[in-house]
């Protein structure tokens, strides 16, 4: 078991938390671990050492491993990886079973070989090595599956380890996700001999497909996997959307109390073209990119897209939250989303807005001059 992960720092670790069975994800390389232990056949008219197998044994290695010791810790493994459809994976598969470890979140691939790592032992003296399987990044299609399961586990776990031995497993892809559900679940505390902070940095805020904020689902579907994911973990969803081109202590106060209605709070932002159709030509004073970025500021804010459309029924119609927020100058009669959100079932609360709080007023005392 490696050193890092030592039995007293986890304990403490999960105890503090208030969790006496955490559920953890391990994800990383699954290795098999063969030790090959036997006798000495060799001669002296032998050119090369001759051994004699008396007994074999296989554990689970590398990320398996520390399943394994997490497994005798008492928590909850699910155990993310990609194997070979060889023998070598069926008898891993079947060594982590016996370890009480489901494998049903393993993936096989027919083109990998498995990680092996054999260990020829005559008596406590290592004679041989051998160390056999794929080391090259998994293919596209695998790293979808794998990532679609890390995603679906990620919300209702406690832990997530990242074992990297740069096998192929955990790749650009993954830690990049890795990085993103960190960032949305950060009750969520990863362990990753040094690698968290790498995860975080491998981000660049200048990549083409990174958002403007973390907090930034840049589309519709991407933003609906997060939902499902918190909605498996038994999240209350609540969805309110708005214009916020100058935000103020309103708007502030209008968006902790949206939060507390639920578990996660989504914003739907009006883009500069929406705010144009429906406030002119004048608005919106800033531009979307700097609306999202104040709006993420926000701790009780959670996840924030952008909608072109006057009004945001398509997105509730997708996300279909359990809660919609608008401010209390609606109602049900006059508000638009009304047929949407009853049609699947979702409850609507109207929030009052704070008294003389209010974008359009704050522009007026500017132009007149006034404090």
């Amino acid at each position: 078991m490696k050193p890092d992960l030592e039995m007293s720092e986890l304990s403490s670790a999960f105890v503090a938390k208030g969790m006496a069975h955490p559920q953890v994800i391990v994800i990383g390389e699954a290795i098999l671990d063969c030790y090959l232990q036997g006798e000495s056949l060799s001669s002296l008219e032998s050119p090369v050492p001759i051994v004699k197998v008396n007994d074999r044994k296989q554990i689970p290695g590398g990320a398996a491993d520390t399943a394994f010791y997490l497994k005798s810790l008492g928590t909850q493994v699910i155990f993310l990886s990609v194997i070979g459809e060889d023998w070598e994976g069926n008898l891993l598969r079947q060594t982590l079973e016996e370890s009480g470890i489901t494998t049903s979140y393993l993936l096989t691939h027919t083109a990998r070989q498995t990680l092996t790592r054999q260990r020829i032992m005559l008596g406590s003296e290592l004679l041989m090595k051998i160390d056999s399987g794929s080391t090259d990044a998994i293919d596209s299609c695998t790293e979808q599956a794998l990532i679609n399961q890390l995603k679906n586990c990620f919300p209702q776990c406690h832990a997530v380890i990242v074992c990297d031995y740069g096998y192929g497993i955990v790749t650009q892809n993954v830690k990049y996700i890795l990085a993103q559900l960190q960032y949305s679940f950060p009750h969520v505390l990863i362990i990753d001999q040094n690698k968290t902070t790498e995860v975080a940095q491998e981000i660049s805020p200048s990549s083409p497909s990174s958002p403007i904020s973390n907090k930034h689902i840049p589309n519709s579907n991407q933003l609906l996997t997060l939902v499902n994911s918190y909605r498996i973990a038994r999240r209350k969803i609540v969805f309110t959307n708005g214009c916020f081109d100058i935000l103020h202590a309103g708007h502030v106060s209008y968006l902790q109390r949206a939060k507390a209605l639920g578990d996660i709070l989504i914003i739907g932002v009006n883009s500069d073209n929406s705010i144009r159709r429906l406030k002119g030509s004048t608005r919106p004073i800033n531009p979307l990119e700097d609306r999202i970025q104040v709006l993420a500021a926000l701790g009780c804010v959670d996840h924030l897209i952008a909608f072109e459309e006057d009004s945001p029924s398509h997105l509730i119609r997708q996300l279909r939250p359990d809660i919609y927020v608008k401010g209390g100058d609606y109602t049900k009669e006059t508000l638009p989303e009304t047929p949407v959100v009853e049609e699947y079932g979702g409850v609507i609360e109207f929030l009052p807005f704070v008294e003389n709080r209010s974008t359009t007023k704050i522009i007026e005392r500017i132009s007149q001059g006034k404090n």
